[in-house]
């Protein structure tokens, strides 16, 4: 009786001892970030961050990992892809020779606004781009949308197509030097992006392409002070999940991930159209000259560029080609 007793007390003490562990174990998700904390993308991210572990509060806890700490936007696709970090920041043109589907959306010319690009992120178009990525290990979680890329130059507006023949334009993007070297540029793609300021302001260089609030914190208009505004390309900023991560994940907890991320892609659209405005502002009182392209113009550009994405959609199959038929009607 004793011995049965004793068993008892012992059973119970066990379970006292582990049910508040197991209670209160919540499953951290390491999140890999870069860029400025002022920047409007990364307020509603840290606004998804707080929304979601309110949600998930005791079973999954999202943790920041600020700054580029962990990893920076060249290598974080290669990081989530491989199970470094559980999810990452990911900037679309850095991941463009991942998953070439993305250059999809990233066409230089093809999109006229920020909502177009939004209307690319919905439906069959991003069941494309989602199944790319997953393929590479990837899953997208959410979308934040950054204003237009526009022309920075040190020689001064660019008024017409013919403005462009001989500028020597710093490029990251294979795409894009293609189509300004058919318009008669000289694209250099050997700069890295952390040196173009210095290689604009010595001289080695004419003009570069930036976004407007991305040139203003990086300081473009301090050395190429007259900005053509002419929304080559919209990039895009994205919160990927390593494949794995995800699949592990409830369905309950997943949907909670991707809704709140959801919402938070969707207010980014309005944020970067103001943010546009607002330091555009700034760079003209900071004595930049800011002009718009004539859409005739702008035009005839397309119409070069759009040999170029044909040749992009039949170098990648079907879906790319499917890709260029949904989005640019």
């Amino acid at each position: 009786m004793k011995s049965r007793i004793l068993f008892t007390l012992c059973c119970l003490a066990l379970a006292l001892t582990l049910a508040p562990v197991g209670a209160s174990a919540e499953k951290e998700l390491k999140l890999a970030t870069w860029g400025p904390s002022q920047h409007f993308i990364a307020h509603e991210r840290a606004e998804w961050i707080q929304e979601v572990n309110e949600k998930l509060a005791g079973r999954y806890k999202i943790v920041d990992y600020p700054g580029g700490q962990l990893y920076g936007p060249r290598e974080m696709h290669t990081a989530v892809a491989r199970g470094s970090v559980d999810m990452g920041l990911v900037l679309t043109p850095a991941m463009l020779a991942m998953v070439p589907m993305l250059q999809g959306v990233y066409l230089p010319f093809a999109f006229d606004n920020l909502d177009e690009i939004a209307e690319a992120h919905t439906g069959e178009s991003l069941e494309i781009i989602e199944k790319a990525m997953e393929k590479k290990r990837l899953k997208l979680i959410y979308t934040s949308y950054t204003d237009g890329v526009q022309m920075y130059s040190a020689k001064g507006n660019i008024e017409k197509v013919e403005d462009f023949k001989g500028l020597r334009v710093l490029s990251t993007s294979p795409i894009f030097s293609e189509i300004i070297a058919r318009l008669g540029a000289a694209p250099d793609t050997s700069i890295p992006q952390t040196e173009q300021y210095m290689a604009l302001q010595r001289g080695v260089a004419d003009a570069i392409a930036n976004s407007t609030v991305g040139g203003y914190f990086q300081k473009s208009h301090e050395v190429a002070p007259y900005v053509t505004r002419m929304d080559m390309s919209f990039a895009t900023i994205l919160v990927v999940m390593n494949l794995k991560t995800w699949d592990s994940l409830p369905e309950d907890v997943q949907e909670v991930l991707v809704g709140i991320g959801k919402e938070k892609g969707d207010k980014s659209l309005a944020l970067a159209k103001g943010w546009e405005a607002k330091f555009k502002g700034e760079m003209e009182k900071e004595g930049a000259t800011i002009t718009t392209l004539d859409p005739g113009e702008r035009e005839k550009i397309k119409e070069v560029s759009r040999e170029v994405w044909n040749k992009w959609a039949r170098d990648n199959g079907k879906d790319a080609q499917r890709l260029l038929e949904i989005n640019l009607k």
